[in-house]
């Protein structure tokens, strides 16, 4: 797990630094949801996106899985990276909350914990309302519950932009 947060951390690093030379504007969000996998799960968890100028987003995130399995409350980490790509391509704004208001985005992702990798694609109206399915392939038992089988969700991502002046993480 600390080899993948080391990996998430670099890849955040990576991009931040591509917003700096003009290339990449970011959006810190708030990722909340619901998604099922041999159970069900409330999700939680701070996502940033990053948007390119072909108007297509990278979708980093670090999500809280928590549910109950035998009567015992389960905390699952999870790291995300995924892209979106933008359905309805806009004027070369780089800014999905301005420009997007029709904006649908088809997104593709992968999702690791320490127990399973959940490759998932998925379709996002605004950024913001995304509903995604996907396989979940279990490499290590967990003690209270089993991570292979079909995964799907529905995930509100919250917009942190109206908390700071400006767009953008600084």
């Amino acid at each position: 797990m600390k080899n993948l947060m080391k990996l998430f951390f670099l890849l955040l690093f990576a991009f931040s630094n591509a917003q700096q030379s003009g290339g990449t504007m970011s959006h810190l969000l708030i990722n909340l949801g619901y998604s099922n996998l041999n159970g069900n799960y409330f999700k939680i968890g701070p996502e940033v996106y990053l948007v390119q100028t072909n108007n297509n987003l990278f979708d980093l995130s670090a999500t809280a899985n928590m549910a109950y399995f035998k009567d015992r409350f389960v905390i699952v980490p999870e790291l995300g990276i995924g892209y979106q790509f933008n359905a309805q391509k806009t004027k070369n704004r780089i800014d999905p909350y301005r420009e997007y208001i029709r904006g649908t985005f088809y997104s593709v992702r992968v999702n690791v914990s320490p127990w399973n990798v959940t490759p998932e694609a998925g379709i996002a109206i605004l950024g913001l309302l995304e509903a995604n399915v996907g396989y979940s392939f279990e490499f290590a038992k967990h003690k209270y519950t089993s991570f292979d089988g079909i995964k799907f969700g529905l995930t509100i991502h919250i917009p942190t932009i109206a908390l700071v002046s400006s767009p953008g993480m600084y």
